[in-house]
């Protein structure tokens, strides 16, 4: 192998020769580039960081609504109209604006009544029912807006869900901790496998959660007092993936 290195590089010192491009003196001297940051060859390490913020929440979003049943739809249709409307100048009364709620669901069913054989008899009524979300920013008032509602005509109330109406600041600490997490855990790993942590070669934002993990539901209860509500904590969570290059 020495020799046909040899025999090449004599012929191509000849061929320039030949050329003019070569002269007595002039050395032809063999390179080899180190590879730049994440090209193979170059040693890397690829960590997982993530960070969190727990925060209170400022809002909540009840499901609730209207469910009646009548011998004829048209009376339940008009039932359920009728109550449905008290409980959204309930909502008004509490000032919740008209924006902040939203029918999420109109159903009607048919009631079917059956024989002790379980054959069809025929029809014994309807079955209407009207869902809403409505957004809540007094959590303060809360429990006693959902008596307010269920005195008011609301026999359905699905559950509670508390929010952030901004998580903007959170998010941004968030991320801070989940970069220093990265960095640490990779810091680590390179002086165990006897380097030097390098530049940062690519990082990713790999998921983002910005939603409750506190999560209440009302059930009918002693009415006497307002419901109980505990409106626990948000927590904001980033991960990131941070991909370094590993110096010797």
């Amino acid at each position: 192998m020495k020799i046909r290195f040899a025999l090449g590089i004599a012929a191509v010192f000849a061929l320039l020769c030949s050329m003019g491009l070569a002269r007595p003196g002039v050395t032809i001297a063999q390179t080899a580039a180190t590879p730049a940051a994440g090209e193979p060859g170059q040693a890397t390490i690829t960590v997982n960081g993530t960070g969190t913020i727990t925060i209170e929440p400022d809002s909540a979003v009840i499901s609730l609504g209207v469910t009646v049943t009548g011998e004829s739809l048209v009376q339940a249709q008009q039932d359920s109209a009728t109550k449905m409307q008290t409980v959204l100048n309930t909502l008004k009364d509490a000032n919740v604006p008209a924006d902040l709620i939203q029918t999420t669901s109109y159903s009607i069913n048919v009631i079917n009544e059956f024989d002790d054989k379980g054959n069809l008899k025929g029809v014994s009524g309807y079955q209407v029912s009207n869902q809403v979300d409505a957004t809540i920013t007094d959590l303060d008032g809360l429990g006693k807006l959902i008596d307010d509602l269920v005195a008011n005509g609301a026999n359905s109330i699905n559950g509670i869900q508390f929010m952030t109406s901004d998580a903007t600041e959170a998010l941004s600490q968030a991320r801070l901790l989940a970069v220093a997490d990265a960095k640490a855990k990779a810091t680590e790993l390179a002086k165990a496998a006897g380097g030097t942590l390098g530049d940062v070669i690519s990082i990713t934002e790999s998921s983002i959660g910005a939603g409750p993990i506190a999560k209440g539901s009302y059930e009918a209860a002693d009415m006497a007092g307002s419901t109980p509500i505990q409106t626990g904590s948000l927590q904001i969570q980033i991960s990131v993936t941070i991909t370094y290059s590993l110096d010797s």
